[in-house]
């Protein structure tokens, strides 16, 4: 017995030591931002290669923190720009811009959402969908500009999820 406890001391104790001495990116989140610079780059090659405006937000609230971005271009599969954010309430949004159509998007999410009705942000109509599955996409706005569908998204709030579609500039 005392070979056993000595044994599995030996091993816990650097693990442990390893883990207190680890920093952490952000104490508050578990998620690590995205800095400015690899946004702006991430922008500026996903402009240059998508068969659309890669649309940018301007104006976010302070406290919301990039925490993706990527862009798949046109090939096999749909064009598609992709941003998330953790907002100051610790909720997820994400904004997509896709070749894809809403019944496209919606299956390859894997979406139980369907339409409730619209909603009228910065003068623009979004069709407003609600769905339970996957738990990151509880409510979902679309609009279709004749060359993309973008895409509003995620468990953040209606209120949340329409300050970042008022946002989105080309």
């Amino acid at each position: 017995m005392r070979d056993m406890v000595l044994t599995m001391a030996l091993i816990v104790v650097p693990i442990l030591l390893v883990l207190w001495l680890m920093p952490s990116n952000h104490p508050k989140s578990a998620v690590t931002p995205v800095s400015n610079s690899d946004y702006q780059a991430m922008l500026t090659a996903a402009r240059s290669q998508l068969p659309f405006t890669a649309m940018s937000p301007t104006d976010l609230p302070a406290s919301w923190e990039l925490t993706s971005d990527n862009y798949e271009p046109a090939s096999d599969t749909a064009a598609d720009w992709h941003l998330g954010y953790q907002t100051a309430g610790g909720k997820y949004a994400e904004f997509e811009q896709t070749t894809e159509s809403v019944a496209q998007f919606l299956n390859d999410q894997h979406s139980d959402a369907s339409a409730v009705g619209t909603v009228t942000v910065a003068g623009q109509q979004w069709q407003h969908y609600t769905g339970t599955t996957p738990g990151g996409l509880k409510t979902l706005l679309f609009r279709q500009d004749g060359k993309s569908l973008e895409v509003v998204a995620g468990s953040a709030s209606l209120a949340e999820l329409e300050t970042l579609a008022g946002s989105l500039q080309s």
